[in-house]
């Protein structure tokens, strides 16, 4: 078969094709309303929370002024072993024993004033620090207390058992057990950052992909029935082969798709910077600002290289997608028939999904068998990830990429041969089988050869 007569013409129906599909109002007004939407929330989800982070200075004194301590157990009759306060935050606070109960505690207490209970319920004692419904005592300061009393309730009994405070760094040591057997490898901490971040881009090729499906698969195969419901039909046959009319409409819609989308996630980087830059000029100290500055630091992990064989492979996995759907739409005769010509279309979807996510040597929830990659429709959502954090080398990546090529092409010489059968057939859609005995009929005769030398 001599494919440079056999797909002549495919670039003239390509940028028809990609023309009207970029000029039509309903296109360029989803596009810019999507990207402002995007714009606009991403760039509040990054100013919103950093505003509304409190801005807490470093707690170097509080407004505590009287602890009252009941002491339920009666082992302590004072408070001295809360006095010493290394930090300085309770200078100005008084600690006194009350014989009171907590309840009666706790109703004369101040705005500024907590209770603390001691109590041994059975071999431990327990602290609890209550304070009254109408104080005005911030959190850190009551967390402040807490960890204070703690503390120095801690070292008030070491200092009761008798025990010389000298030793107690060494009787802090941690002891590590290991029993026999449960040895385990080291585990580079770089290898277990890029395999987390493999797990993560997986998802979002997965996200990617079936946001692309979803809003584009089905104009894929509409765009192929187009002339059926037309007086063009005898037009086409007779000016282009099949094959090339369905390779340039199914490259200009995935050009339009890639296209709009682009401008999409172009909306969401400027709305990031955008973000980030008000954040940074405001509110320097928000917890947003560490977390990005965090992530700033996994640049090393993606190879340009991978960077580029994922873009790559996400371009001819979704061709791969269209050219299916183009199938469909082959298959069918009127826009009512995709509905069931496009099973299979949305069961391999489906199927490629499980398959990625449990198909062995899960690692977290992203499965790391090795095969996934040279299978083109999982090698579609697991190839991206691999490649961008090194996991595979450049060549397995071109080799996966090159399959998933390779087989949308296939797909879309399929689909240009059951278009030409199908183009005077009415009726219901045939079943799948029916359309593999037509293939097979076709191809063991010699007019479809002949017809194109």
């Amino acid at each position: 078969m001599k494919f440079k007569g056999y797909l002549s013409g495919w670039s003239t129906v390509f940028s028809f094709t990609l023309r009207n599909q970029l000029c039509k109002k309903s296109y360029i007004a989803l596009t810019a309303t999507i990207a402002v939407l995007i714009f606009a929330a991403v760039t509040g989800l990054i100013i919103i929370p950093g505003a509304a982070e409190p801005d807490e200075p470093t707690l170097t004194e509080t407004s505590l002024d009287l602890v009252t301590v009941c002491d339920q157990t009666g082992d302590f009759g004072d408070t001295a072993w809360l006095d010493t306060d290394g930090l300085g935050l309770f200078g100005n606070t008084e600690f006194k024993y009350s014989s009171l109960s907590p309840d009666d505690a706790l109703e004369r207490a101040g705005e500024y004033e907590l209770v603390l209970l001691i109590s041994r319920p059975e071999d431990s004692y327990v602290l609890k620090i209550v304070s009254p419904e109408t104080t005005k005592l911030r959190d850190t300061e009551i967390d402040a207390f807490f960890y204070h009393a703690s503390g120095m309730f801690r070292a008030e009994l070491i200092r009761r058992s008798g025990v010389d405070p000298s030793l107690m760094p060494e009787l802090s040591i941690n002891i590590e057990t290991k029993s026999p057997g449960t040895d385990t490898p080291d585990v580079n901490p770089v290898d277990r950052t890029r395999d987390t971040i493999n797990m993560v881009i997986s998802y979002i090729t997965i996200f990617i992909i079936y946001i692309l499906v979803i809003f584009y698969g089905q104009s894929a195969a509409s765009v192929i029935i187009l002339e059926k419901t037309s007086k063009l039909m005898d037009f086409f046959l007779v000016a282009i082969k099949p094959a090339a009319m369905i390779l340039g409409k199914v490259i200009a819609t995935a050009a339009a798709a890639f296209m709009q989308f682009t401008i999409w996630v172009m909306a969401g980087a400027l709305g990031f910077r955008l973000g980030t830059a008000v954040v940074r000029s405001f509110f320097p100290d928000s917890e947003i600002i560490d977390l990005i500055n965090n992530l700033s630091g996994l640049k090393g992990i993606f190879s340009p290289a991978g960077i580029l064989i994922a873009l790559l492979m996400i371009i001819v996995g979704f061709l791969l997608y269209c050219s299916m759907a183009a199938i469909g739409g082959a298959m069918a005769s009127k826009p009512e028939d995709l509905s069931s010509t496009n099973i299979i279309f949305t069961l391999s979807v489906i199927a490629s999904f499980f398959l990625a996510m449990y198909a062995g040597g899960a690692s977290g929830m992203v499965s790391t068998a090795k095969w996934l990659i040279y299978f083109p429709f999982t090698a579609i959502l697991v190839t991206p990830g691999r490649a961008m954090t090194s996991i595979i080398s450049v060549p397995e990546g071109i080799i996966s990429t090159g399959l998933v090529a390779v087989l949308a092409f296939a797909f879309v010489i399929i689909a240009g041969r059951i278009y030409e059968m199908m183009s005077f057939y009415r009726g219901n859609p045939p079943t799948p089988a029916k359309v593999f005995q037509i293939l097979r009929d076709s191809l063991s005769s010699g007019r479809a050869d002949n017809r194109y030398h």
